[in-house]
């Protein structure tokens, strides 16, 4: 399982103090990022290619509110499902479960166009533990 760190930033929040939540498609997408970064991955995704991880599904559960300065821990698990990437997230703020949400990825050509997932990303999906499924909600 990786995990990605990250503070709620004042601009984060809205009116009522809390983080807004559209701002956790960000966080997830961070975490995404991240984990690519640590899988070496980086190099097969738009910029450095002429392919992307295009999204899917996502879906999100809100379990309780984070606000300005929290440090947030954002657990991923991946796995792959046919051509579709299938990703999972948990946020935590001191150890305790906020939010869980899935996201659904099809790698896409520079025209837009299904393609299958670069081998290495396949190679690094074999790798991956799928420990359970976290979400609560569906």
């Amino acid at each position: 399982m990786f995990s990605y760190e990250r503070r709620v930033a004042f601009s984060d929040t809205d009116a009522m103090g809390v983080t807004h939540h559209a701002n956790y498609v960000r966080y997830f997408e961070e975490a995404r990022v991240a984990w690519m970064r640590s899988k070496d991955l980086s190099r097969i995704h738009y910029p450095k290619a002429d392919h992307v991880l295009a999204v899917l599904r996502f879906q999100v559960w809100h379990m309780k509110p984070c606000t300005f300065d929290d440090l947030l821990v954002v657990q991923l698990q991946v796995r792959r499902e046919g051509a579709k990437i299938h990703f999972q997230y948990a946020v935590l703020k001191n150890g305790e479960r906020i939010a869980e949400a899935e996201t659904l990825h099809i790698p896409v050509n520079s025209a837009l166009r299904p393609m299958k997932p670069a081998p290495e990303l396949s190679a690094q999906l074999e790798k991956e533990a799928w420990i359970e499924t976290w979400l609560s909600n569906s």
